[in-house]
């Protein structure tokens, strides 16, 4: 949600910068529309092609919902030209079953970001990763989600 707000804002902003060089171009030139539609045609099309990339960027474990079951959520941020979440999904799937319920998000600037919700209710936020170390994530999610009960 954060990710396409943020998306559209930036186009906002793009569009409320041509319109402003448009309106300082002559009246009588009526090229600077067409380019103003082929404009917009385009950045609708670079979003479709955004979007189908990113679809398919995510692994298949994004696609099949878990069934919903009392594993604590651990909400993770990655992206494909990471080499730390590239690592964590190594990691991953090396390990097989987790006991948690992983949910692949957008919600940081920063990769890759784990979120869960620690004892206290409050989001815990972690960024960072190195191989090895799933486990103790893991763990620190499961355990939050213990005291919490």
């Amino acid at each position: 949600m954060v990710y396409e707000l943020c998306r559209w804002n930036a186009a906002l902003v793009l569009v409320c910068v041509f319109a402003g060089w448009l309106a300082a171009l002559p009246a009588d030139e009526p090229a600077a529309v067409a380019d103003w539609q082929t404009l917009l045609r385009r950045i609708e099309t670079l979003e479709r092609r955004v979007d189908a990339l990113e679809r398919e960027a995510l692994p298949a474990q994004a696609e099949s919902p878990a069934p919903a079951d009392n594993r604590p959520v651990l909400e993770v941020h990655s992206e494909t030209w990471c080499g730390p979440c590239q690592t964590f999904k190594a990691d991953l799937a090396a390990a097989g079953e987790v006991p948690v319920e992983l949910r692949w998000v957008r919600f940081s600037d920063r990769v890759p970001a784990f979120r869960w919700t620690g004892p206290d209710g409050r989001q815990v936020v972690r960024t960072g990763y190195q191989r090895g170390t799933l486990q103790a994530l893991v763990g620190e999610v499961v355990a939050a989600a213990g005291r919490k009960r």
